[in-house]
């Protein structure tokens, strides 16, 4: 088939230069040249592979298989649960800044009192009876009066030219100091009592 193609291009060119002239003849001669030998090409190129396919198993036949699976029956027809979200309550946050409040810690006077004399017997007991009576705070217990005295004396201050007569306790720690003492006593809120707290010289 491809000699008697390759004979009827040699006529066919042979003719045309004879006809038409050299150059027009050789444009058509190369141009069916040209497409023989691509139609010659292909040819070639499908009969190897119709035998290339012809001794291989097709593609489908590999991927075919009647058999059922059950793992992909099982996954096909597998049902999903629904999501439910989870709800869960806001923390709560103050609305409003929180005040905090402020304690302001109150301390009472400290002044420089002279010691002008000690109570003894009845006056002192009265002393520790009326302060009891009025709900004092800072009362020795009972058991403990016997051990703490209760002297009279002048507030020293450089501020007042009058003299200012008080009545305060004195802790067992200080014994029985003379009359012209000199002693830091604690003033106290009402209705509690004046406790020297430290001696002075």
């Amino acid at each position: 088939m491809h000699s008697f193609r390759l004979v009827c291009f040699v006529s066919t060119s042979l003719v045309l230069s004879g006809c038409l002239g050299g150059t027009i003849a050789q444009q058509i001669a190369r141009s069916i040249a040209t497409s023989v030998a691509d139609n010659a090409i292909g040819s070639a190129v499908e009969a190897e592979d119709k035998k290339a396919a012809a001794k291989q198993p097709t593609l489908n036949s590999m991927l075919y298989n009647p058999t059922p699976d059950p793992y992909r029956n099982a996954m096909l027809n597998m049902d999903f649960a629904p999501l439910k979200a989870i709800q869960e309550p806001l923390p709560e946050y103050p609305t409003e800044a929180q005040e905090i409040p402020i304690v302001i810690l109150k301390t009472n006077p400290l002044v420089q009192v002279e010691l002008f004399n000690l109570l003894i017997g009845e006056e002192k007991l009265a002393v520790f009876e009326k302060a009891r009576m009025q709900g004092a705070l800072n009362l020795p217990d009972a058991a403990e009066w016997q051990e703490w005295q209760v002297a009279t004396g002048k507030i020293q201050s450089p501020e007042q030219s009058t003299q200012t007569l008080i009545t305060f306790l004195l802790p067992p720690s200080f014994g029985k100091p003379p009359s012209g003492s000199m002693a830091t006593v604690e003033l106290s809120q009402s209705g509690d009592l004046n406790i020297a707290r430290y001696k002075s010289n």
